[in-house]
């Protein structure tokens, strides 16, 4: 049995993402120490999920696991203009559900790389709901690095990406590029500059208690004051760090239909929208803004408006 990279990254593209990159599946030990210093500085705020260690292992998730393959999915839409009247919608919310895009994609892909080794059972898919550390192999593979923001960033599609991969027990070709370790933000410090929370606290340090997109989607407590007082306008996720990022300058908009406004629920939210949603919650199902619920979206608009 012999699996090229080629048509490996061919069948990827087939599917539906934008780029690839393949590696061991063993997470380096600077960044599970990273991990770990994280959960210890209770960054992760609420989100007691986070703590599970299993992220650092794959082997516990697949046993047998030699190589992880990580896919990457371009979702840049048009920035709007913040309005007193509505609250805006981070971009890759607007659209569908991006964990229920990439599940269709992993099955299929599974489904594909079984066929071709003639074996079954050697593949487990993961798309950010799924206890891994998918940034780090995203670096160990060569996609990117990781940026001050904490995000990776990508050399083509800068920081507007999303996820997902499959650990298999299969050994195949990798695309390491050792060299990504180091960090390649320079002396810029525009995203932490511009985060009106400074949630950044240090560069490559993110504390979810402060950050907008944690009280907008995550947490299921009152959003706090002085948060609300300093949101410039969002009603569901942000992405002021990603917008004030040279890397994103002059890119284009993602060609995924998928991610498309017009998939989902838009751009923003406004009185009118909010109260259909109330009338008529399953509009939200099959799109990301369905985590929050017609009853939390409504609540996180209101605090929005009050503020303004």
């Amino acid at each position: 049995m012999n699996i090229g990279l080629h048509e490996i990254r061919e069948k990827a593209l087939e599917l539906g993402w934008d780029d690839l990159g393949i590696t061991d599946a063993v997470i380096p030990e600077e960044d599970i120490a990273a991990y770990k210093e994280m959960i210890r500085e209770n960054y992760h705020g609420d989100l007691a999920y986070m703590e599970n260690e299993i992220r650092c292992y794959p082997e516990q998730l697949l046993p047998g696991a030699k190589t992880a393959i990580i896919f990457l999915s371009y979702y840049k839409q048009q920035q709007p203009e913040f309005s007193k009247a509505g609250g805006v919608i981070a971009s890759y919310a607007r659209g569908r559900d991006y964990h229920n895009v990439h599940r269709k994609r992993l099955k299929k892909f599974i489904s594909w790389l079984e066929n071709k080794a003639n074996q079954q059972n050697i593949a487990k898919g993961f798309s950010d709901s799924t206890p891994v550390l998918e940034k780090a192999l995203a670096v160990r593979s060569g996609l990117g690095w990781f940026g001050k923001n904490t995000l990776l960033i990508h050399r083509k599609f800068g920081t507007f990406t999303l996820l997902s991969g499959i650990f298999t027990t299969l050994d195949l070709p990798c695309t390491t590029i050792k060299n990504l370790r180091l960090p390649l933000c320079g002396s810029c410090t525009r995203c932490l500059d511009a985060c009106p929370t400074q949630a950044l606290v240090a560069p490559y340090k993110l504390d979810a208690r402060k950050c907008l997109s944690y009280h907008l989607i995550e947490s299921k407590k009152s959003i706090p004051p002085d948060i609300q007082q300093k949101n410039p306008g969002y009603v569901f996720g942000c992405d002021i760090c990603q917008d004030s990022c040279p890397h994103n300058f002059r890119k284009p908009l993602s060609l995924q239909s998928d991610f498309y406004p017009e998939r989902g629920i838009g751009r923003s939210l406004d009185k009118e929208k909010i109260e259909l949603l109330l009338e008529n919650p399953e509009q939200l199902y099959g799109t990301p803004l369905n985590r929050r619920g017609a009853e939390g979206l409504a609540y996180t608009f209101q605090t929005l408006i009050n503020h303004k």
